[in-house]
Order: C-alpha cells, then sequence, then structure tokens
C-alpha cells in the first residue's frame, strides 16, 4: 500500500506429514515514506502493520493471505491454515518474518501469490534441508509451535480446485467451469421471444458459445438442460413453459453440434427454482433463464488438443465493445479520473501477462495521482466488481470480495473472463474467494505505487484486452488496458 518492502521467500518445507511451510521474511526501507503520508487514516507512529495487506480478510495474521498455486497441473490452489508473525510491524530499516503454513502439496514446485508483491516459483523441500538453503531455525520452531497449538496445519488449510466464470458482454449468459462440468447460464429474454418457446433472432450466437464448449469434449458424457422462468402466470402454465424451453434449446443445439455422443436430458422447474427470490422485474428477468450442465466423460481436463477450456477462448480481439472510460495501451499505462464528488486520480499499468499452464498470471503496477485515491475512497473501490450488487460479488454472493481487485477482467470473443477462483475449504456457505488482491481497504495520498496481482484463466490469445466497466452499484470508473503481450513461463 504505497510502502517499499523488500519480501524474500523461502523454498516450501515440508514440516511433517500433514504440513508445510514457506518463509517469508520482510524488510522495510530504511529511507521509506512515513505510513502517515502515503496513507490518508494510518495512526500508528510509522509502524507498517503488513500483515493488513499480506493477510486474509478482514485482518490476517503473519502472511496468511499468501496462497501456493499448481500452475504446471490441474489448476489448484493451497490456502494457508495458519502463520507466524503476529502483525508484521515494521519501522523502517526493521525485518520481520512469517512462516506460513499450509496442508500436504504433493508436487515439486508450486508459485507463490505474495500479496502486493508479486509472484516467485519455488522449490519443495525436506525439512533437512531447510538449514543449507538459509531458512531460519527460529521461524521454522515458531511453526511448529504453531502446528502444535491448533493440532494441525490449521482448520483453513486446504488444496481446493481453481474455477473459471465468464459472462457474455451482453449479459446474454454466463458460464461457469469447474473441474468436473461447465454450466451455461442462458438469459430467456434473449433466447426466447416473451412468454413463448419460440427462438429469437439472437438465440444462434448464444447457443453457438454452448455448443463450441461441447465440441472441446470429443468423448461425450451427459448434457443436462433445466428451464426455468419467473412467477407471473401461474404454477402449471410456467411449468409446461420451462419444460418446452428446454426443448427447444436441445433441438437447436443438435442442429448446432453433434451430440450424438451425449446423454442429453432435458427437465422443466417452471418458477420453483428461482436464482433470486424477489419479485422485482430485476428479479424476474434473472429468474427466466435455461441452465446447461455440460458433465465430459472424464472432466473438463479431457478436451479437443489445444483448447484452454476457457469462454470461447481465441486468438482474436476483434469485435469489442466500445471502452465505457478511458484506455491506453497495456505497457505505457492509462491515467483514470474518479468522479467528481470524490476527486482522485490513479495510473494503472500492466507490462506483460505470463502464461503459466492454463493461468495467465498479472502484475500490475498502481500509481496514485492528485488527489490520491480521492478523500475516503480506498484502493478498491476503483478496481472492484459490483454487478453482483452492493458488497456482493459477481456471482451474488454476499460479501464475496469487499476490498478485492475483482473487476480487473479480461475480454475475449465476445465473453468477459472473471479472475480464476475457488471455494475455500473454510467457506460454509460455498462462497467463492478470488485469486487476486482481497485487503485493498486503505485510502492512499498522491505518489503511493502499489502493486496488485491478479490471475485469469487462460483466453488462449497472444495479447490481451483488460477491461473495467463501469460498476452498476457503486461510482467506480472504468478504464481499458489493450495490447498487453502474453509471455511464455
Amino acid at each position: 500500500m504505497g510502502q517499499r518492502v523488500t519480501a524474500r521467500v523461502s523454498p516450501l518445507v515440508r514440516l511433517e506429514e500433514t504440513a508445510t511451510a514457506l518463509v517469508v521474511e520482510l524488510t522495510r526501507a530504511a529511507d521509506d515514506a512515513a505510513v502517515n503520508d502515503v496513507q490518508e487514516f494510518q495512526h500508528f507512529d510509522d509502524i507498517l502493520f503488513a500483515s493488513n495487506y499480506l493477510g486474509t480478510p478482514p485482518l490476517g495474521t503473519g502472511a496468511d493471505g499468501v496462497r501456493l498455486i499448481d500452475t504446471a497441473g490441474a489448476g489448484r490452489v493451497w490456502v494457508a491454515g495458519s502463520a507466524t508473525g503476529g502483525g508484521l510491524k515494521l519501522k523502517p530499516g526493521e525485518t520481520a518474518a512469517s512462516a506460513v503454513i499450509f496442508a500436504p502439496v504433493d508436487i515439486d514446485q508450486v508459485t507463490a501469490l505474495v500479496p502486493q508483491t508479486g509472484f516467485v516459483t519455488v522449490s519443495v523441500i525436506g525439512r533437512d534441508q531447510a538449514d543449507a538453503a538459509g531458512i531460519s531455525s527460529e521461524v521454522l520452531a515458531e511453526a511448529d509451535k504453531a502446528l502444535k497449538d491448533k493440532s494441525g496445519p490449521g482448520e483453513k488449510a486446504a488444496v481446493v480446485d481453481l474455477e473459471r466464470y465468464t459472462r457474455a458482454i451482453d449479459d446474454s449468459a454466463s458460464t461457469h467451469t469447474t473441474d468436473k462440468d461447465v454450466t451455461v447460464t442462458l438469459a430467456s429474454d434473449v433466447t426466447f421471444e416473451s412468454d413463448s418457446y419460440n427462438l429469437t433472432d439472437k438465440a444462434d450466437s448464444q447457443l453457438q458459445t454452448v455448443a463450441d464448449q461441447i465440441a472441446q469434449y470429443p468423448d461425450g458424457g451427459t448434457l443436462d438442460i433445466v428451464g426455468h422462468t419467473d412467477d407471473v402466470a401461474d404454477d402449471a402454465h410456467n411449468q409446461k413453459l420451462s419444460e418446452d424451453r428446454a426443448a427447444a434449446v436441445k433441438d437447436r443445439l443438435g442442429r448446432l453440434t453433434d451430440l450424438a455422443s451425449w446423454e442429453v436430458t432435458t427437465t422443466g422447474k417452471g418458477e420453483s427454482e428461482p436464482a433470486v427470490d424477489d419479485t422485482t422485474d430485476e428479479a424476474r428477468a434473472a429468474n427466466r433463464r435455461v441452465v446447461i450442465t455440460i458433465t465430459p466423460t472424464g472432466g473438463t481436463a479431457a478436451k479437443q488438443p489445444g483448447a484452454t477450456g476457457s469462454a470461447a477462448p481465441s486468438s482474436s480481439n476483434d469485435g469489442l465493445p466500445e471502452a465505457q472510460g478511458p484506455a491506453g495501451k497495456g505497457p505505457d499505462g492509462v491515467t483514470v479520473n474518479g468522479p467528481d464528488s470524490k476527486g482522485g486520480q490513479i495510473t494503472i499499468t500492466l507490462d506483460h501477462a505470463t502464461r503459466s499452464g492454463g493461468l495467465l498470471l498479472g502484475r500490475l503496477e498502481i500509481t496514485t495521482g492528485p488527489g490520491g485515491t480521492g478523500g475516503t475512497w480506498t484502493l478498491a473501490s476503483w478496481l472492484d466488481d459490483n454487478s453482483g450488487g452492493v458488497l456482493s460479488n459477481v456471482r451474488g454472493e454476499p460479501d464475496g470480495f469487499t476490498y478485492a481487485a475483482d473487476g480487473l477482467t479480461l475480454l475475449a470473443d465476445g465473453q468477459r473472463v472473471y479472475p480464476a477462483d475457488y471455494v475455500p475449504a473454510s467457506s460454509k456457505d460455498h462462497n467463492h474467494s478470488i485469486l487476486t488482491e482481497r485487503m485493498l481497504g486503505e485510502a492512499l495520498a498522491e505518489g503511493a505505487t502499489t502493486t496488485v496481482c491478479v490471475v485469469w484463466p487462460d483466453t488462449g490469445q497472444d495479447t490481451l484486452t483488460l477491461d473495467h466497466p463501469k460498476a452498476e452499484h457503486a461510482p467506480a470508473p472504468a478504464f481499458r488496458l489493450t495490447d498487453i503481450p502474453v509471455t511464455d513461463s
């Protein structure tokens, strides 16, 4: 958050059969600017509490916000169970360390996302190699104590699968991809004529995206098509309409792609399973939908050679919608002004993204201009996404990414590709957490520079377009970065 700190990251150490630890050592520059000169609302006698930014929301311990990514394999992420180091308090010139404790790791190398710092790939080593690797025995002893106190790595620690979420730019469909299946939700107001199962002129374009997804899996599997309606008409009418709409989608998909190797079922749910339990016009529109679940034999990894698995991938940036705000090339950056009522200015630069496995790793540099982030605005206010509603994520889940950079999306073939996300093992409501910054809850003064890390599913493109749309439920400004080169890891 605008302070100058060097992070040294150790190899991942197998402490015991049930736990691993990554040591993050932080050193604040001796001539670093005072915290109160950089952050608008700090009053800690120039003490930087680094855990406020490297920890998990809302207030982390140590560097427990560090996550480990399996970029070479099936797309997995390890979430820390606990960490040592407390608040990681740093005065200028001081050093503090945190042992971040994870569950076991079954590969030889992992990529660590260190919040507001960057990505680093490290080896996984045995405990007997820790001393030769220069890892402090005192810090490992603190990790041992934390393991003993918690009887293991901690309840949050787990390895979970990364998921992908995309939306059509015109909001006519959304796609959710896990390791097992692909779920496409079609907006019936685009697919069908009003109160009818007759397909509209726009339906083929919408359904072609689904057909392209199906064609990626030549071995077939199961295809489940479910129609839903709103609650305007009576139950019997809505039930019949939902069944007819599901059947119409099946018939048209059969003309767009070969379904011979797929076991297809169609079902109608009428108004019985609303997506949004409300009677507003907006809620009823969301409830009028057809949900298509594609479950390939062997899971979503069993794709056609060269297919990335993201929604409608290609190397093309043609047909992009007009930018809603200022635009600039990624390496050159774009300068964005805040709304008149708040003021502020930031410049965002993304020199390149790195392709690693099925993921794209981005490290943005953000510098504040006159007015900083704008009065009471936090940095997150410029980068978040409120399309799911106030204090909710794009999936509509409550309090998903309150201080996160979840609005940094990529545009690819009519799709808006959101950062990769996952369901933490500790999430009782199965809400998703995002693989980007989650602790950007500070207002910054003019001249502050910080780093924002973000991971996207691979779109298959050689150059990227990053787009931050205008938020529907907040005044966050829109901006776009184009011509971002992709390099191989």
